[in-house]
């Protein structure tokens, strides 16, 4: 190898780091930009899934189990209508509440530390579906988990004609939530 192809070897080498830095400093500075989206798409799914799947659980425990007062989550092992088994769902009810809020806020809180962390102003429509992804997942695992595969509870006490409605609206909502992630970008463009 003469000292020409070795020198014209370095010179590439050369251009070739000058036009990373180029291409770097490109996409620092570009809101679009493929490395930037990525850069956040995982961390906003993740995070915005968790908070979801913990705000799912949430409002299922809030609305059907201590309002309407039926689906509680050991309804098909303890019977809701005794004062022990009611006692025994209530509290199953309450530890499972605790858990999911304590898993909410974790979420919320990485969720919160990725947006402070980022450079770019973040999508809301992004991380709103993520979050409805998250609670579709929970309503899909409650709806075939915890109504079909362990047999818990059903939707209502003493029925299960109310369980294919509950996995269809589920499905729905993983559906949407999945939309809406598809269809945002990470970073915001639009101011959307």
């Amino acid at each position: 190898m003469s000292d020409d192809d070795l020198e014209s070897g370095v010179r590439r080498d050369r251009e070739d780091e000058n036009e990373v830095k180029v291409e770097d400093e490109a996409t620092e500075h570009n809101p679009t930009s493929t490395r930037d989206r990525d850069r956040y798409r995982r961390p906003l799914l993740l995070w915005g899934g968790t908070v979801g799947f913990g705000l799912g659980a949430v409002v299922d425990v809030i609305v059907f189990h201590l309002i309407l007062q039926t689906h509680h989550l050991l309804s098909g092992t303890y019977d809701p209508y005794s004062y022990d088994g009611l006692r025994t769902n209530v509290m199953v009810d309450g530890l499972f509440l605790a858990v999911m809020l304590a898993v909410a806020v974790v979420g919320a809180a990485m969720l919160w530390r990725t947006v402070n962390r980022a450079r770019r102003r973040l999508s809301g429509l992004y991380t709103i579906g993520a979050v409805v992804l998250g609670a579709g997942v929970f309503n899909v695992f409650d709806g075939i988990g915890s109504h079909y595969v362990l047999d818990l509870h059903n939707v209502v006490h003493g029925t299960e004609s109310w369980n294919p409605h509950w996995v269809v609206v589920s499905v729905v909502l993983l559906v949407l939530g999945g939309l809406l992630v598809r269809i945002a970008t990470p970073t915001r463009v639009d101011g959307v």
